[in-house]
C-alpha cells in the first residue's frame, strides 16, 4: 500500500520548482509589451492598445514583477496592488476613466478589488490575456 502511494506521489508532485518556470516564460512574453522600473512603473511600448489593455498590462507587470522579487529573495519594492491614482499617471489618463475600466475588469473577474481604489490581477487570467495580445499583434 505505501509503495503503491509512494509512486504516485513521485508521478504527481514534481521536484522542480513549476512556479518558477511558470513566472519565467511569462515575464518573457509581457516583455514584448511593457517594461517594470524598480518601482513599479509600468512602461508600455504599444500605446494605441485599448486602454482596457494597458491597465491590464500594468497590473500584470506589477503581479510577475512583485513574483520575481519573492522569488529571488530579493527586496520587495514593486507590490502587486496598484491604486487607480498610479494607473491614471502611468497612462495619463483621466482618473475617472480608469475608475470606469478598472470596474468593468472587476465584472468580467479579471481584477481583484484589494480595497476601496485598489486592484490587483486576477493571475490566472495573465496567459490568457497574453496569449489575445500576442494574437492582436500578428
Amino acid at each position: 500500500m505505501n509503495e503503491e502511494l509512494e509512486k504516485l506521489r513521485k508521478q504527481f508532485i514534481i521536484e522542480e520548482d513549476i512556479e518558477h518556470e511558470d513566472i519565467k516564460q511569462l515575464i518573457t512574453r509581457i516583455l514584448k509589451f511593457c517594461k517594470i522600473d524598480r518601482n513599479g512603473y509600468v512602461i508600455i511600448h504599444n500605446k494605441n492598445l485599448r486602454i482596457i489593455d494597458r491597465i491590464l498590462l500594468i497590473l500584470s507587470a506589477r503581479y510577475l514583477g512583485n513574483k520575481l522579487q519573492q522569488k529571488l529573495g530579493k527586496e520587495i519594492t514593486i507590490h502587486k496592488e496598484v491604486t487607480n491614482k498610479e494607473i491614471a499617471n502611468m497612462l495619463k489618463e483621466k482618473e475617472t476613466v480608469i475608475t470606469a475600466r478598472l470596474k468593468d475588469l472587476k465584472d468580467d473577474a479579471k481584477v481583484i478589488p484589494v480595497r476601496r481604489g485598489v486592484y490587483k490581477v486576477a493571475p490566472y487570467i495573465i496567459d490568457t490575456f497574453l496569449s489575445q495580445l500576442e494574437g492582436n499583434q500578428k
